[in-house]
């Protein structure tokens, strides 16, 4: 009777060990820091972050540290992006990859986070969306349906605010029915051709870049002056022609 005691002992213990090692990956099982708890909050943004997490065998990452890495890695991003003044919220993540090394004393963890960026200054991006609705409009009155669109450049004095613009711009042209090109091939095409497009460009350089991307119209946009004098300003041009066939100016 001992002896049937001590193995069933031994093989309870033995479960219990492997399953230390190969626990099933943490989940994030609810968002972190739900927008809920967010004060007037402004969404102007998501952003994703990938991060590592080192560990020893048989040790599992508290799901609150992992929440908090998460945090601190999509705002660097979100900062790098857009300034100081925001911060993340409806933050989740998933495990990507496990890696242990040769040795098996430690085991590296890789993670994705995701995290909608909320600005912490309303004011900044008061008037943005109802100015780019009307200018767009506007500007795309000559614009047919079967027209791939690409939007070239937005410039600003401030720079945190042009990539809000540019994802607003694209999601109204998009909900319209319009066809818009990919605008994440411009860093490679500025690589290539050498254009510089994180400021304005000529008409005959942005035409070059429409023909690149595969496109008929091109949308240029600018934001200019400060504080309760801001006017955002849209051109479109033919790309065969590379002449200007919209425009639109709004008050903000």
């Amino acid at each position: 009777m001992k002896n049937i005691v001590f193995l069933i002992t031994v093989f309870v213990l033995i479960g219990f060990v492997s399953s230390c090692d190969s626990f099933p990956p943490p989940t994030a099982n609810k968002p972190y820091r739900p927008l809920r708890n967010a004060q007037n909050h402004t969404v102007i943004d998501t952003v994703e972050a990938t991060f590592q997490a080192r560990q020893t065998p048989g040790y599992r990452e508290d799901n609150t540290n992992l929440s908090n890495m998460s945090y601190h890695e999509l705002l660097k991003v979100a900062q790098k992006k857009h300034g100081d003044n925001v911060d993340i919220f409806d933050i989740t993540w998933q495990q990507t990859g496990r890696v242990t090394d040769s040795t098996g004393k430690w085991t590296t963890n890789e993670f994705s986070a995701f995290g909608k960026v909320v600005t912490l200054d309303p004011k900044r991006f008061a008037g943005i969306e109802d100015a780019l609705l009307k200018a767009s409009r506007d500007a795309m009155k000559n614009v047919s349906k079967n027209s791939v669109i690409a939007i070239i450049y937005i410039t600003a004095q401030d720079g945190g605010i042009i990539n809000y613009i540019a994802d607003e711009l694209e999601f109204i042209l998009v909900k319209e029915g319009n066809i818009i090109a990919d605008r994440s091939q411009l860093d490679l095409i500025r690589k290539e051709q050498n254009f510089q497009l994180n400021g304005e460009v000529d008409d005959k350089s942005a035409v070059s870049i429409g023909k690149i991307l595969g496109a008929n119209v091109i949308i240029t946009g600018k934001l200019e002056g400060n504080d309760n004098l801001r006017r955002l300003r849209l051109r479109v041009l033919n790309v065969q022609t590379g002449q200007v066939i919209g425009a639109a100016s709004e008050q903000l």
